[in-house]
Order: structure tokens, then sequence, then C-alpha cells
């Protein structure tokens, strides 16, 4: 599944969703990924999910919500979710908010794969 803005593969049994834009601020493009990574979960029932936001540098808000709501998908499905690439300035926002303490974050994609074996 690719779109514009997203790209999905699978390493390992571990799929990925790489962010192709460089800011999610408006409405419409916050809801056209929400739909496509919930249906990651919901409807494709992967339960290792890997998204990577190295290209991301703007992020509105509600994309934490988004991603919060995710991850409790992931959970409900016995699965799990982690979030890579993300630059300082955004890391920042996550650690304000405290979600670092609730998302799983790793460097990088191959860090992800290999800390998705630890979760289980």
């Amino acid at each position: 599944m690719h779109s514009a803005n997203m790209m999905i593969s699978e390493v390992q049994g571990v799929t990925v969703a790489v962010l192709r834009v460089a800011s999610i601020l408006d409405g419409p493009m916050i809801e056209g990924l929400k739909m496509q990574l919930f249906e990651l979960v919901e409807e494709k029932n992967c339960q290792k999910l890997v998204v990577d936001f190295h290209g991301v540098s703007f992020l509105a808000s509600q994309m934490l919500g988004v991603l919060v709501s995710l991850h409790k998908k992931c959970e409900e499905i016995d699965g799990h979710l982690v979030l890579v690439g993300m630059k300082p300035s955004l890391m920042k926002v996550f650690k304000i908010m405290k979600l670092h303490k609730v998302l799983h974050f790793a460097k990088d994609e191959s860090t992800a794969v290999s800390m998705m074996e630890k979760l289980g």
C-alpha cells in the first residue's frame, strides 16, 4: 500500500510506514494518514508497526492524538507501535506532553525491528 504521503513495506515481519511529508499540519492530511495507519492495524492486523518520521520536521498536536490512538489499537491486538527517525525538535514535543512514557521510540528502523523482538 503506497500513497503520496506514505510508503509501506515489511522488514522481518514488521510493517514499516515511512511518512513522505515534511510537515503534518492540516486536518485533511492528518485524517488521511490516520485512516491509512488505522487500516494497517484494524484491517490488515499488523501487530508490529513502525512509523518512520525521518523526513518530518513539523507536526500538529492533532497528530499526537492519532499516534496515541494508534498505540492503543496496536495494544488491543497484542501488537506494538514504535516511532523512529524523530527529529530532536519533535521529540521535545513528545517529552513536554509526557508521551515518551507511553509510546516507544527508536533511532532508526533496524533498532525498531530488534526492539519489536524484545517487546514480544
